[in-house]
Formats: C-alpha cells, structure tokens, sequence
C-alpha cells in the first residue's frame, strides 16, 4: 500500500505545485485559497469513485476499464485513447519543465538544449519503467520522500517569515466570484495524478483493499499540503505581486527575504518533482495501453509483459511523449488532453451508480452514495466548462478522431477474424 501511496504522491506532487500555484494566486487573489478546496474537493469526489471501482473492477487499464465495463466497449475506447495520450503529452509538458528548471540552474538558455533534456529525462524514466514497477516504486518512495519535505520547508519558512495579516488575505474576491471558478479549473491539474494507482491494482498486494486506501490517503496528504502552500505564498508577498511565472515558491521567499540557502532547496525539490511525475505518468499510461491490447482494442503485440513491466506498452508511451516534444504549439494539444481528463473523471460518478446497480462486490464503497457521484459529475462540469471553448473544441475533436479509429481497428480485426475462419 505504501509503495502504492507512493506512486500517487509521486504523479500529484509535482512541477505543478511548484509551478501552477503562482498563476492561480495571479488569476483569483487571495481567492486561490478557495480555488484549491474546490478543486480538492472534486478531486475527492472523483478519488472515492475510482477508489470503489478499483475495488471492483481488477485491472491494468484503470479509467479506460471502469468505462468499458459500466458503459460500453465504444466509450471505453475514447476513453483510453485520451488517458493515453494525456499521460504521453503529460509526460512531455513535465519532461519540458524539468529541463527549464535544470538549465536555468545552470544558466543555460537554448531551445535545443531543452528538448534534449526533456528527451534525456523520458528516455531515463521509460528505462526505469521497462526494468519493472518494482524499481519505479522504490525510486517514487525516495524521491516522494524529497518533494514532501520541500513542501514542508517552504510552509515553515512562510511561517517564519511571512505575514499573516489581514490585507494580506483581503479581499477573498478581488477579481470576481468567475475568477475563482476560473483558477479552479487550473488548479486541479495539480491533484490529478491520483488515478495512477488506480491502474495497478492487479500488481498490488492484496490491491482490492490497499488501491482505495492508497488513492484516498494520497489525495489527502496532497490538498492538506496544496492548502498550506498557498496560504503560505500569501502570507511570504502580496497577492497582487504574483505574475505567470515558471518559480513563484522562490520568487515569495525571495520577496519575504528567507535565507538563499531554503530558494535554492526548493528549486532542488521542484526538478526532483518533475521526475516523479514522469516516472508515474509512463506507469499509468503504459498500464492503459496493456489494458486496452488485452482486451483486443489495440495490436495484441502492446500486451506482452515481461517480469512486472508490460515492456512494449513502456516503450510506445515514452516514444509518443518525445515526439510530442516536436509537436510546435504543445498548448493545443494539452487543451485536449485536458478535456479528456476531465472528461473521463465525470464518467467515474455514472460508472459507480451503475455498478451499484449490478451489486457487484468490492472491499470499499464510497461514502454518501449517491450524493457524492452527482457532486463529482457537477463539479466534473463546471470545471470542463471553465477549461474554455478552446479546450472543448480541441476536446471534440479527439473524441471524433478517437470513435473513427476505434471503427477503422473493429473492422480491420472482423474482417481478419472473417479470413482465418475460412
């Protein structure tokens, strides 16, 4: 379970903590507060989904399985096609990330330079992965161990050298109640890792029971530790100083004068993050593929598994996450994968409702039943609605292309079906 925990704080705690939070402070003021809870608590919602059909529902492929087996083969296909390829891009916005942190380091500023870092860093982390999830939850734990602490060093600085008076939380609203709304919608792709475990619980001891306690218990450490960091950020420097930049936790302590040995740690701690998370992501995304050949929606060659890694599913997700390095304007295509995250957590509220309906038996169900699943769905929407026209239509898009490829692959295996029965 703890290895399991693990991998969960590994893909939530990431470079985006370390970076978002800055630019939800910027978007909402004081208000990013709230913008947090509320992204925490659909993040909730959507934890304790997962969390019982993970328990009902033992397999590698994760979201893509629960929609299948509550919603349909076609509906189980898109929404694989997109987890997979958000993990892939995911992985390549991360990796890109960790190359600007590391080169800036070192005060090196070239594009060339960044792509081969980023390629550099999904090559070491796609070899990890093809040696097994063992290795990779034995990294996780040691690295995990190192984003906490960096946390936890940034929130007793903020108490030791910020501000908590009132103008500094004042006023909650200062762009408007829609800028909140707004800033959760970014806010939230700083929780969304947790749904990783939910693709391991076959490779899991005894993963029926310790998955759902492992996606719960990292939800939890991570909105407790989110929270405190941006009450911290606002206590270190004023809200209406936060700008769109790429290192807000050291530009505050930098503000509130903390010593330059804390500035320098926490950058540490932000490129070790962004390690976990690629580590994580190509877990996840590697599961889902595995998932999807085993069930004979992609070329049953992604299925092998060697040891305890499924080594061709590893090695298509690290090659899609380096080509998507070249993809030119990576903002695009992050707006659709995105969507289809959001778009996939919704549908985990209805997978619940209709697998309570089969009683099928798990060891967890989730509390509050059926309230919490519309809450999820709700709050899934809303969210989805404040990612903007952009992401829907680039969202839309990926769905049409999504069901015509899953019809091109059902016709071309009927029709192979039809020769060998000959």
């Amino acid at each position: 379970m703890w290895q399991a925990t693990a991998i969960g704080l590994g893909n939530i705690i990431g470079a985006g903590i370390f970076v978002l939070a800055g630019t939800v402070i910027y978007d909402s003021g004081p208000g990013a507060v709230l913008a947090f809870i509320v992204t925490g608590a659909l993040a909730a919602t959507v934890a304790l989904n997962s969390a019982e059909l993970s328990s009902k529902i033992v397999s590698h492929g994760g979201l893509y399985s629960f929609t299948k087996e509550t919603l349909g083969e076609q509906l189980g296909f898109i929404v694989g096609w997109l987890r997979a390829i958000s993990y892939a891009i995911a992985t390549a916005a991360v990796a890109l990330g960790f190359s600007s942190y590391a080169l800036s380091a070192f005060g090196v500023y070239s594009v060339w330079a960044e792509l081969f870092c980023a390629a550099a860093l999904i090559a070491v982390a796609t070899a990890l992965n093809y040696i097994g999830v063992k290795a990779v939850a034995d990294a996780e734990q040691a690295l995990v161990v190192i984003s906490i602490a960096g946390l936890l060093l940034f929130i007793v600085a903020s108490l030791i050298y910020g501000k908590f008076t009132p103008e500094r939380f004042m006023p909650v609203a200062p762009k408007g109640i829609g800028s909140i709304i707004s800033a959760a919608s970014l806010a939230f792709f700083a929780y969304s890792g947790f749904n990783t475990v939910a693709t391991l619980t076959p490779e899991v001891k005894d993963g029926q029971r310790n998955v759902p306690r492992a996606i719960v218990l990292s939800l939890l450490v991570s909105t407790v530790l989110y929270i405190l960091v941006v009450i911290g950020m606002l206590a270190l420097m004023p809200w209406n100083m936060y700008t769109i930049s790429a290192d807000p936790l050291a530009i505050a302590l930098a503000y509130s004068r903390a010593p330059d040995i804390i500035l320098y740690i926490v950058d540490a701690v932000a490129i070790v993050a962004t390690v976990t998370v690629t580590l994580s992501l190509i877990v996840a995304g590697s599961r889902t593929v595995l998932q999807m050949s085993d069930d004979g929606l992609l070329p049953s060659f992604l299925g092998r598994t060697e040891k305890d890694s499924p080594r061709p599913g590893t090695l298509a997700i690290g090659a899609l996450a380096v080509v998507s390095l070249f993809l030119g304007n990576i903002q695009y295509v992050a707006l659709a994968s995105n969507f289809g995250v959001i778009f996939s957590y919704a549908l985990t509220g209805i997978s619940v409702v209709i697998i309570r309906k089969r009683h099928v038996p798990g060891k967890f169900e989730s509390p509050l039943f059926p309230y919490i699943q519309v809450l999820s769905i709700v709050l899934s929407g809303v969210v989805m609605y404040a990612l903007g026209f952009q992401a829907l239509y680039m969202g839309v898009i990926s769905i049409i292309i999504g069901m015509i490829v899953h019809a091109i692959y059902r016709e071309a295996s009927s029709i192979d079906a039809r020769r060998r029965q000959r």
